[in-house]
């Protein structure tokens, strides 16, 4: 069978010093679904497999797994999946960390936020009445002001992230990659209040040396330093212990905020840092058609480049990597996926903020069936809400949106199961950490959240017409954090549900 790898057996698993055992339904993503095999076959080969018993395949790439048993070992790692009728069930319910899961709930992965601006949480949900550049525009109105305003007041900063934080963690955002702010210390602050809430998350310092106000602005100098000193500071809070395998809570990540702050000087030695420390990569493209035209000015104009696209600007200081991630990505041409794809860069695609500031719709499916890396993102505040589930939402309205605009033949369209690969095991390999996130296989750590339809929420179950695949569906396409039971990061609870919101 092809799903060797996510199953095991244990012949003496009641010994087992297990942190927890969870024993229920389980959702397994296995790959990208326009390139996984089809169901139907993979259903056949499962009914013939004895070690796949109960596995419902509810999509390409995309397992129910009824009646199964997952063990989770005392460092946060996945030790063992199997079918129940394989385990000693009396002897596990007997132990203090046994989670039966009801008939209505999911252990899923948790969700992977690959795009969000922690300082710009406190205006989520307003602001979104201005077009993104310009001299009155979003940046200049609400964004430069409300990102500046923490670098005065730290507590004001320790304030803003907690509740970007605990809100995100609360909706099943178990890895966060976040912009800060332009200022270090502020920065600094982001990274304790992600180790004290136990969110994995990658956090960087925004660069820019032009083209901002001149009181929220740095010299090409000053940035370098800043994140060369940032970078050391998170080796230092979050760094890997000499004897675990496991990843650090908090990675850095070079972050120059897009081409039209950043000088070619800026971008190249931030291209220098990333590779010297072998950090992940954070920016934005062609998000924009005035930001694109903007760019491809400033490149003629002032850069010496003759009017080259996103893509090739950010290629030529070696930023564009297998550990970039780039937001929007929406008017990025064929020649530029090429691009990004050859250099194993990835898209983080944020459908909500697009609708807003791009005035347009990312053709999802086209870059995933040309396999280019993609992930989902809510671009707070640029998106309004922090829900990684309302960006699945969003992300499949998108698809029916762009599809509608190009003939409605379907060629275009995503579902929910799409885009619930896009916010688990794609943006996981997106950030080239699919081997640690993203997805429940033995040797990986436990990132999850546990979804629940048996909660007070939008959703109603019908015993008699609704199949367990039902459920989930209704958990994806109507759930909110109401429905999100319980969050694990690296093995550890990081929220049960009714302490989210006493902040």
């Amino acid at each position: 069978s092809n799903n060797s790898g996510f199953f095991s057996t244990l012949t003496n698993a009641s010994d087992e010093p297990f942190r927890w055992v969870f024993h229920g339904n389980i959702i397994i993503p296995t790959g990208n679904p326009l390139h996984a095999p089809d169901p139907k076959e993979q259903q056949q080969e499962a009914a013939a497999a004895p070690e796949e018993k109960d596995v419902i395949w509810i999509g390409p790439g995309l397992m129910l797994c009824r009646c199964h048993v997952l063990c989770v070992d005392q460092d946060g790692i996945i030790e063992h999946i199997s079918h129940q009728d394989t385990m000693n069930i009396t002897d596990l319910k007997k132990r203090r960390n046994y989670v039966r899961l009801g008939k209505y709930e999911f252990l899923c992965p948790g969700f992977i936020d690959l795009h969000i601006h922690a300082p710009q949480f406190a205006y989520t949900g307003t602001a979104t009445d201005r077009p993104l550049m310009g001299e009155d525009g979003w940046l200049e109105t609400y964004t430069f002001p409300a990102e500046k305003s923490l670098g005065d007041d730290l507590r004001k900063a320790k304030h803003v992230y907690r509740g970007v934080v605990q809100t995100t963690l609360a909706t099943g955002t178990t890895t966060a990659c976040y912009y800060g702010t332009l200022h270090l210390e502020p920065c600094k602050v982001l990274v304790e209040v992600c180790l004290e809430q136990g969110q994995r998350a990658l956090v960087g310092k925004v660069c820019m040396d032009r083209n901002a106000p001149p009181d929220y602005l740095q010299d090409t100098t000053q940035n370098v330093k800043e994140t060369k000193t940032l970078i050391k500071y998170i080796h230092k809070r979050a760094g890997k212990e000499e004897d675990s395998t496991r990843l650090p809570l908090v990675l850095p990540v070079v972050t120059p905020r897009f081409i039209p702050t950043c000088t070619p000087e800026l971008m190249k030695k931030l291209g220098q840092l990333a590779k010297d420390y072998h950090c992940h990569v954070q920016t934005h493209i062609s998000e924009s058609k005035d930001e694109v035209q903007f760019s491809k000015q400033l490149d003629f104009a002032q850069d010496g480049g003759g009017g080259r696209t996103d893509a090739e600007i950010l290629d030529s200081h070696c930023l564009l990597t297998s550990r970039c991630i780039l937001a929007h990505g929406v008017f990025c041409s064929g020649l530029e996926l090429d691009l990004c794809r050859d250099r194993g860069a990835a898209i983080a695609h944020c459908p909500l903020s697009n609708f807003f500031f791009a005035g347009s719709a990312l053709s999802t499916k086209r870059l995933m069936q040309r396999k280019i890396k993609v992930g989902l993102g809510t671009d707070v505040a640029g998106g309004y809400h922090p829900s990684m589930l309302e960006s699945q939402r969003m992300c499949v309205v998108a698809s029916k949106a762009v599809d509608q605009a190009k003939g409605g033949d379907g060629k275009h369209s995503l579902d929910y199961r799409h885009a619930f690969y896009l916010a688990t095991l794609g943006a996981a390999e997106a950030l080239g950490l699919e081997d640690c996130i993203g997805t429940f296989c033995l040797g990986m750590e436990f990132d999850a959240i546990i979804l629940s339809a048996k909660v007070e929420s939008p959703i109603r179950v019908f015993k008699d017409t609704d199949t367990v695949q039902d459920v989930f569906q209704k958990l994806c396409t109507l759930g909110d954090d109401r429905n999100v039971k319980a969050v694990y990061v690296q093995g550890k609870q990081v929220k049960k549900p009714k302490e989210i919101y006493e902040v």
